[in-house]
């Protein structure tokens, strides 16, 4: 279905705000969906259910070409996360081996292994790295729907496993992450087949340990999230084994395969934290609903329901059906490295990122919800002395729930903003902006904007073209200069390599953001002009070759971080001694460019 949905996307018009555009995709929805209702009458059920996962997936991804069409920015703009995974895409155009986005003399603390294909995939065709993030991101959010259906369907039958799958965009459906998405779909499946006992057999240790690896490498966080349930499933899975030593092996070749397919990233990341320490930055952050309340099933909404009958299900079908004890073990882990994470945030401040974990509780909860239906709907009907489930009523269900979550996606991956006008009044889905608004309302290189964005909602500008013009002017084309930036917009476009992000709770542990930041604050502190081009020449990490500062009062130039107490680091225009510097101050923005020259120029 991809070739046909990049095809298909392309051919209507590159307006997503209008609802008549944005209703195309709810049209194909129904449409496929009663056309594979009814093929489904004529093959078997497991032909027709993996026929419906791929169907499924192929819409997913035409459905986000619809709603990007009209922008060459991926969701979310260069916006936060996705500007610095943007940057991550773009240092990967350039290297091979683990780096941050923005500080690239260090590995990724960020698992690489989406940005590291957009970026390689950026070499490999000589497109911009950042213009291939819309179609990456469809690609594999489609991919995790049919990845998590293949997983499941070793555990269950057919239209049991698609159903299972589903509820993933009902739980998480950023889809300037889908690489989370793919790592949460993937997990519980995965965990169960690896480490307990199921009917059909366990995963055999080399492509359970090629899965975890490559988990590792997409979001490892949720492997770590449940971490202490996948210990107590071991456990009880290898005392009840007939064969305890065989499974030891199998547990520990799937552990030693999944390291060694992380290692890449993996071992320069721990082996540069035990060289040079790390500075826990990440763990400040307190936003993602940390306060928000863990009972997801008591929500009065269709995800709660679902995940109410999961609670009851696990609870009630711990010792009686095959799949019960390990969800419930997996489930109460999450909840248990909650509990602890919140913990140490009251004593220590260290969250230790817990934000995340309702993802994944919410994922467990309504797969459990599902197979607890599954597994009572037959009882049900036997009781009340029906004697069979009415012909194609399965097929219903799974049709509606396809639906549901379908158009539940949808109406969160359309842009939202503003009504548009157009003879007749046309709104768009949703009047609030969102990720998708941020890829129409960011500014190209050059200056100028998407089509479709209604100009009252555009972000400003961030002049990259006019500042790599002037930089090359004084350094030439091929330079690659260390730069302070006070926007992260620049690092997506540019091969420069960056001195410190703006964002603190957001930047790599083994940057070092705290000790760069005092570095910084020092710099800012040499008031003479030969003596402050000398120390930004040798920093304590190093030279700081471009200045990209903001125009914050009469004679301040402020760089200011995001996300953190501590204040602006602020300059003065006498500092950049025209000996040393070239120094350029009619950028749009307020922003002003200071070049330090090459040595022996001045």
């Amino acid at each position: 279905c991809l070739p046909v949905a990049y095809v298909g996307a392309k051919l209507g018009p590159a307006d997503p705000f209008k609802l008549r555009v944005a209703m195309i995709p709810v049209v194909v929805l129904i449409a496929g969906v009663v056309v594979a209702g009814v093929v489904s009458r004529r093959v078997p059920a497991d032909l027709a259910s993996g026929i419906g996962a791929g169907l499924f997936g192929g819409w997913v991804a035409f459905t986000l070409r619809v709603a990007l069409h009209g922008t060459p920015f991926g969701f979310g703009g260069l916006v936060s996360d996705a500007g610095r995974l943007a940057a991550m895409a773009n240092t990967y155009s350039h290297t091979w081996h683990s780096a941050d986005g923005i500080v690239p003399s260090v590995p990724s603390n960020y698992p690489p292994l989406f940005p590291w294909l957009v970026g390689r995939t950026s070499a490999l065709i000589n497109v911009p790295a950042w213009k291939l993030l819309g179609p990456a991101e469809a690609i594999t959010l489609s991919f995790a729907v049919v990845a998590g259906y293949i997983l499941w369907r070793r555990l269950l039958p057919g239209p049991l496993a698609l159903a299972v799958t589903l509820p993933v965009l009902l739980c998480f459906s950023l889809p300037e992450k889908p690489y989370e998405i793919l790592a949460l779909v993937v997990f519980a499946p995965w965990a169960i087949a690896t480490f307990g006992d199921p009917p059909r057999g366990r995963l055999h240790w080399l492509p359970a340990g090629l899965i975890g690896g490559l988990s590792i490498l997409l979001y490892w966080l949720f492997i770590v999230f449940a971490a202490l349930g996948i210990l107590a499933l071991a456990v009880l899975t290898w005392r009840a084994s007939q064969d305890r030593a065989r499974y030891i092996r199998h547990v520990v070749l799937t552990v030693i395969v999944s390291v060694v397919v992380a290692s890449w990233y993996l071992v320069p990341y721990l082996g540069w934290g035990l060289l040079h320490g790390s500075s826990q930055t990440e763990y400040q952050y307190q936003g993602g609903g940390i306060q928000d309340s863990p009972l997801l099933f008591l929500a009065p909404t269709p995800l709660g329901v679902l995940g109410l009958i999961g609670v009851i299900g696990m609870v009630w079908y711990r010792g009686r059906v095959w799949w019960g004890k390990p969800m419930l073990l997996l489930t109460g882990g999450i909840y248990a490295y909650w509990l602890l994470g919140l913990a140490a945030f009251v004593l220590v401040g260290r969250h230790l990122l817990l934000q995340d974990t309702p993802r994944l509780t919410s994922l467990m909860l309504a797969s459990a919800g599902v197979l607890t239906i599954a597994h009572t709907a037959p009882r049900l009907v036997r009781l009340i002395s029906i004697r069979a489930v009415p012909a194609g009523l399965p097929t219903l269900a799974l049709c509606l729930l396809s639906i549901f979550v379908a158009i539940t996606a949808w109406q969160a991956w359309m842009p939202g903003g503003p009504p548009s006008v157009t003879g007749l009044y046309q709104p768009a889905v949703s009047t609030a902006k969102n990720d998708t608004t941020l890829a129409f309302t960011m500014a190209l290189p050059d200056g100028r904007y998407p089509a479709a964005a209604p100009a009252s909602i555009r972000q400003p500008w961030f002049p990259t073209d006019p500042i790599e013009k002037d930089v090359a002017s004084v350094l030439g084309k091929s330079a690659e200069p260390v730069t302070l930036s006070a926007s992260e917009q620049l690092f997506p476009y540019v091969n420069w390599p960056g001195y410190i992000g703006v964002t603190r709770t957001a930047a790599g542990i083994d940057t070092n953001w705290s000790g760069r930041y005092a570095a910084l604050r020092k710099l800012s502190g040499v008031t003479d002009p030969a003596a402050f081009a000398a120390a930004a020449a040798h920093t304590a990490f190093g030279p700081v070759d471009v200045f990209i500062l903001l125009r914050t009062g009469p004679g301040q130039w402020s760089w200011t971080p995001a996300a953190t107490p501590d204040g602006p680091v602020t300059f003065t225009p006498a500092q950049f001694s025209p000996a040393a510097f070239t120094v350029f101050t009619n950028l749009h923005g307020g922003y002003v460019l200071a070049v330090r020259k090459p040595q022996g120029n001045g």
